[in-house]
């Protein structure tokens, strides 16, 4: 075989992966645990009321200063180099700040039609320096696990019983889980209701997160968490997760579906029977296009998230979390800790098995359940 043609085999191989991985487990996740709690579907149907409502009160809301979002990143290993380095975990960091805040180097590359709706979001992203007992903190925490890789059917980096980390107090920080993620998925979120879930934040698959010290191009340049983080601020998928469906956003086009790979403008003109020739915003970060291709965020979704920050994470906007002294969570009160985990007979166990009940013992005395799926 000459070299040329194993050339064109290995480039074929790596489109058809590329193709083949599901950018997005969001939805994914959320039809899961709707399944599992009616609770969480019925706070899930409210927000999009709520949401309008809340906007629809605060027509020229703004906020007063640029909100600092406090992030913990829990590394979640089992092979040295998922063990992700410091540096590039700040590297993340820096590219949800300039994509957030519309500094990232390739905004122009944003089509003219839409320069004016780009948005600078006025939201920015810090590790922690205080963690949730007061002390000093660096902002990352790193476990190693026995577990070899986490899915969204399970094992659940979020939950210590099946080798993952547990979150550190989930009204306050913006918890990010970096492990290795299978199933093709390269991230998902919790999107934000009133039903609070000791799960929620934000997982990546360790090759996807930053954008140095990783290879898997061409999701290597940090805009998995941008996209993740979008969810979390409960945006949605731009087609709005089904054909020609409804993102909420007014000021992006209608678009049939999700786009991949790195499309030339105009695409998909006249979408979903519209009279758009101007075509799909392929380029919108909650696409499922290239990294390199992604470059905005609109005014709408700036302004979905900042009422999704008003109503649900409130917290974020009142917080000393990355200035180096303690406020908010001056005491230990605020983080529970677990004490043991146990079966339904009461034994202590870390084991788990499928549809499995286990009890979480907590030091302020709360006893929560958790069920393996």
């Amino acid at each position: 075989m000459t070299n040329k043609i194993l050339f064109l085999i290995i480039l074929v191989a790596s489109a058809i992966y590329a193709n083949s991985q599901e950018r997005c487990g969001t939805a994914a996740i959320n039809q899961q645990r709707m399944e599992k709690s009616s609770e969480y579907k019925k706070a899930r149907d409210k927000v999009n009321n709520q949401t309008a409502k809340w906007i629809k009160e605060h027509p020229n809301y703004t906020p007063e200063t640029t909100i600092t979002i406090p992030v913990v990143v829990h590394v979640v290993w089992n092979t040295n180099d998922q063990n992700i380095s410091d540096t590039q975990i700040q590297s993340q960091i820096d590219v949800l700040n300039a994509d957030f805040n519309r500094t990232n180097i390739d905004a122009i590359n944003t089509p003219n039609i839409w320069q004016n709706i780009a948005a600078d979001c006025e939201i920015e992203f810090c590790l922690a320096n205080i963690d949730p007992n007061g002390n000093p903190t660096t902002g990352i925490t790193r476990t190693q696990t026995n577990t070899s890789q986490f899915q969204i059917s399970g094992p659940s980096v979020e939950d210590a019983s099946t080798g993952g980390k547990e979150p550190w107090n989930i009204n306050q920080y913006l918890n990010i889980w970096v492990c290795n993620l299978g199933g093709g998925v390269l991230g998902y979120a919790s999107q934000p209701s009133e039903f609070l879930s000791s799960n929620d934040g934000v997982v990546i698959n360790y090759t996807n997160f930053g954008n140095s010290g990783n290879s898997n191009a061409p999701y290597h340049k940090g805009r998995t968490a941008t996209h993740e983080v979008g969810h979390w601020l409960n945006l949605d998928h731009i087609w709005g997760n089904n054909n020609c469906g409804n993102d909420y956003i007014t000021d992006t086009p209608k678009q049939e579906k999700d786009n991949n790979g790195c499309p030339g403008f105009p695409h998909n003109i006249n979408s979903c029977n519209t009279p758009n020739i101007n075509g799909d915003m392929f380029m919108n970060y909650m696409d499922y296009t290239n990294d390199q291709c992604m470059n905005l965020f609109t005014k709408g979704q700036k302004t979905r998230m900042l009422a999704a920050i008003n109503e649900y994470r409130p917290n974020i906007l009142t917080h000393s979390l990355c200035s180096g002294t303690a406020n908010i969570l001056e005491t230990n009160t605020n983080k529970k800790e677990i004490l043991k985990i146990v079966d339904v007979l009461g034994r202590v166990t870390n084991k788990q098995s499928r549809g499995m009940p286990l009890f979480y013992i907590y030091n302020d005395g709360s006893v929560e359940k958790k069920l393996i799926p």
